[in-house]
């Protein structure tokens, strides 16, 4: 039963919570203004009145950064980076919150698991971590009758005693999902119209009048046309709730110290080297590039591949001379020149081959990033002028200071944030906070800043000039549209009074086209996948039938049917019960998906870790 249960219900699981999830990651901050009661009780969140504590929080998290950095042997730590850091926060909340709201509704719903039910889950549903142990295998296999002994073996009684809870739990949640998709049902009916669609097929000849050929180059639209338009849609024009932010940031660059030591660094492998040392293998133990595996070897490139500095200096080298240390916006390099060489090629920018001289180099870098204590001076300085910008005002804190106020665009909830580009936490604070509220210092990948909300527009119809755009865009569709229909109507008429199909189109610039057989779900040169346009294929009935003008995606498409292949009923027997399957497993993930969105819609939630990881807690 388990086994079954496994199989089907975890696929459906996992395609239900990407919906589930996607919903919540910009929502993952909602009750943020309620958060400051539960901050100093030490919660990451509640959810429907229960708490998280951050250790529970911080477990989650550090078992998803251990996968992570798991993933690359080089060095670690630079490799995690604060947009991953922050994605592993989402990530880790997104798991407590479906646990937690899963716990719930098995507790609400009494679901027990009997002593003869985890018996039986383990007998026939050994976990890969048990298939994976040494102690359960043979010759390197999994050994299932050893597997199947160990289970009443006293001296593994404390090994099944420790999984207990574990898989009781994960029991509970099969058997609460099976609960939630029991409802879900596939009629005979159901199956037979699936494989009669799934397998029929047809052959059309088409005349396909096409957007692209009357907007390129496109139709002539004047500002009259687009004051009309405006006019006569401004309903359809509104934008939504805006903001506009103040920012104080003090990027993550290396300062001149942190430069300074990084050149340390280099000269001392210099150092090395001019002693005898080998160039290869000192790249491959200091160098933190990828080619450092490789003994820094870069290969053979042309001038104007490598950035200016480190260009420069490689092709004014001798073969087998080591550079000087050489700065670059990547750090400190050793530049090994390996022979020069000529080969015949097309160069960039140019249309005949020509001689190209190549250079072999190898190279050491030393990168220079911000140091942990040039991060902490910037985030001092930041401090300060935070705690003046709350007692005296956000501009007067920074012309005090000599701190430059960098203020955005308005933008709207969810979109980019002009000098932040794609920043959560900055665009939730300015939706979830009033006019002149000033934020705690925020952290990204590159700067650290605090940010004031400016002003707020809420949501409306969007002024002329805002909006002037998006009409003219608008604008020039319909009438590319509308040429399109004008011209697949005319050469309808012509066909309704006796023209072929191929001089009716010829008429009027167009071709008759006969494209290969194609069954509903396929793509079709032309029309791809469009509904509209496949629909009208498959509805007609007879050879020679035409369709008349049809609008798809991409323009007016006049059909005629060549041919129809139906089904072949005597396979219908033989396939039904994997149709069957499939339209139960999409009705299961639809249904379940709903489930969860309901879950989550009803629950009510304050969470902490956004605000908290923004501001370095964690």
């Amino acid at each position: 039963m388990f086994d079954f249960l496994r199989r089907m219900i975890v696929p459906i699981m996992m395609i239900a919570l990407v919906g589930f999830l996607a919903t919540i990651i910009f929502e993952w901050g909602m009750g943020i203004g309620s958060q400051q009661q539960y901050e100093e009780a030490n919660l990451a969140a509640v959810i429907n009145g229960e708490e998280v504590e951050w250790n529970d929080f911080n477990r989650v998290y550090e078992s998803l950064y251990q996968v992570e950095i798991q993933k690359d042997t080089n060095d670690i730590p630079a490799d995690i980076t604060e947009a991953k850091r922050n994605e592993l926060y989402q990530n880790a909340w997104n798991q407590i919150l479906m646990d937690r709201l899963m716990k719930q509704e098995i507790a609400k719903h009494n679901i027990t698991v009997s002593d003869d039910e985890l018996y039986q889950y383990l007998k026939f549903s050994p976990l890969p971590e048990f298939q994976s142990a040494a102690v359960f295998q043979t010759n390197g296999r999994f050994d299932y009758q050893k597997y199947i002994n160990s289970l009443a073996d006293p001296n593994y009684a404390s090994l099944w005693a420790s999984y207990d809870p574990y898989i009781r739990q994960e029991i509970k949640k099969l058997k609460l999902q099976e609960m939630v998709i029991q409802t879900a049902h596939v009629s005979e009916n159901e199956v037979k119209e699936f494989f009669i669609a799934s397998a029929e097929k047809v052959k059309v000849g088409m005349i396909n009048v096409e957007y692209g050929r009357f907007s390129r180059p496109a139709p002539t639209i004047t500002d009259s046309m687009i004051h009309a338009h405006y006019n006569a849609n401004s309903e359809d024009y509104t934008l939504g709730a805006r903001a506009k932010l103040n920012i104080i940031m003090i990027e993550k660059k290396p300062s001149p110290a942190d430069w300074e030591a990084g050149k340390a660094q280099i000269q001392t492998v210099l150092d090395s080297l001019n002693g005898g040392a080998d160039f290869g293998e000192m790249a491959k133990i200091y160098s933190q590039d990828n080619s450092a595996a490789q003994g820094g070897d870069l290969g053979w490139f042309p001038r104007g591949q490598m950035v200016d500095e480190f260009d420069r200096q490689v092709f004014a080298m001798k073969e087998g001379e080591i550079s000087p240390p050489i700065r670059t916006q990547f750090g400190w390099h050793l530049i090994q020149n390996n022979g020069f060489k000529e080969e015949m090629e097309v160069p960039r920018g140019k249309q005949e081959k020509e001689k190209v001289l190549k250079v072999n180099a190898a190279h050491i870098l030393i990168k220079v990033e911000a140091s942990a204590n040039t991060l902490d001076l910037n985030y001092n300085r930041l401090q300060t002028f935070h705690e003046q910008a709350l007692e005296n005002g956000f501009l007067k804190a920074a012309e005090d200071l000599n701190m430059q106020v960098k203020q955005t665009d308005y933008f709207m909830r969810g979109r980019n944030i002009q000098f932040l580009g794609s920043d959560p936490q900055a665009g939730l604070f300015a939706f979830e906070n009033e006019i002149d509220k000033i934020s705690p210092i925020f952290e990204s990948s590159s700067a650290q800043y605090v940010v004031q909300v400016a002003d707020k527009l809420p949501e409306g119809p969007a002024p002329f000039e805002d909006a002037k755009e998006r009409v003219r865009i608008d604008l020039l569709q319909l009438v590319v549209k509308n040429i399109c229909n004008d011209t697949a109507q005319v050469i309808w008429d012509e066909i309704q009074s006796g023209a072929s199909l191929t001089k009716a189109a010829k008429n009027h610039g167009e071709e008759y086209e006969e494209p290969a057989e194609f069954g509903r779900g396929q793509y079709v040169k032309g029309i791809n996948r469009d509904p509209n346009a496949i629909g009208a294929a498959f509805a007609l009935q007879n050879v020679g039938d035409l369709s008349g003008p049809v609008d798809h995606g991409q323009g007016t498409v006049i059909l005629k049917l060549i041919s129809k292949t139906s089904p072949d009923l005597t396979q219908f027997t033989a396939k039904k019960d994997s149709i069957q399957t499939q339209i139960l497993l999409s009705k299961q993930q639809e249904l379940f998906g709903r489930w969860l969105e309901n879950l989550r819609e009803n629950a009510t939630i304050v969470n902490n870790v956004f605000e908290a990881a923004a501001a370095n807690r964690l």
